[in-house]
């Protein structure tokens, strides 16, 4: 990024949590690749001209608003302009949380519009504020009770309207990435997809990049990597996984895998040693 400079207020990062506030300048040629996490994600957009990908899904993202990114969900955060972008990225494992806070959000929740809610937007200047005070355990400590607080204010706010600004997306893409997720598991080929949404193979590469920068090969292996990443952290065996994931021969997975993630299957305790925040 040669002529952009990223600039970190505050960052912290352990295996199971990490967070970052930075401001990216002049974020013309910035692109964020779609990915998944085997953890949640939350972004709260300070300033930005910004879009929200989730699947096939795009919300334009307002200042002082929140969006959400499910485990082993394909996404990623659209540059629409060159204004400075800059927020906050919260990266947790749900299931670290006290009393199941996550999984009592409504599950279609994808963003959220603050709209001058202080309780919520505090929160992120407490975690700068914690920053320059503390480290080591107590800002984990004092970190990881703000990521619940934030949820635990989530949850108790009726927020009577979300996943406002949700921008139209190509159709064949909408029928695509469901024909894809309801069959990634099987020995599904480009080709069929492209006929199940009657358009030619190279047309259906076209839109994918276009609209998701990312071929359809490639979403299809994300989609089937992460759920056996999702299996092997349930305590699945990877040589017992690899089929109903939508491999042929172990193998192409274990290539696969290890390409992916830059670890192998059997290396299970690297899943959570190896988390990365991506700004």
């Amino acid at each position: 990024m040669d002529k952009n400079l990223v600039k970190i207020i505050s960052q912290y990062k352990d295996k199971n949590i990490a967070h970052s506030h930075s401001i990216v300048i002049n974020p013309d040629n910035v692109r964020f690749n779609v990915h998944t996490h085997d953890i949640c994600e939350i972004i709260y957009l300070k300033n930005g001209n910004v879009s929200a990908i989730i699947g096939e899904k795009t919300y334009k993202m307002q200042k002082d608003s929140l969006v959400i990114f499910r485990a082993n969900i394909p996404h990623r955060i659209r540059i629409d302009g060159n204004e400075n972008y800059e927020r906050h990225n919260i990266l947790f494992d749900q299931h670290k949380l006290s009393n199941g806070i996550f999984y009592k959000l409504p599950k279609e929740l994808d963003v959220i519009n603050l709209n001058g809610n202080t309780r919520i937007t505090e929160l992120f200047d407490k975690i700068d504020y914690y920053y320059t005070k503390f480290q080591d355990n107590d800002l984990k400590i004092l970190v990881t009770n703000i990521i619940e607080e934030l949820l635990y204010n989530l949850y108790a706010e009726p927020f009577s309207e979300f996943n406002v600004n949700r921008i139209s997306t190509h159709p064949i893409i909408i029928s695509a990435v469901k024909f894809i997720n309801e069959n990634y598991s099987n020995q599904i080929s480009i080709d069929e997809i492209a006929k199940n949404v009657c358009v030619t193979k190279s047309h259906l590469h076209h839109l994918f990049m276009d609209n998701l920068k990312i071929s359809p090969k490639k979403y299809i292996n994300m989609k089937r990597l992460s759920k056996a990443q999702k299996l092997i952290l349930a305590g699945k065996k990877p040589t017992l996984i690899y089929h109903q994931c939508g491999f042929t021969d172990y193998g192409t997975f274990f290539r696969n895998y290890t390409n992916h993630f830059g670890y192998s299957p059997s290396q299970k305790d690297e899943i959570i040693s190896e988390r990365k925040i991506e700004l």
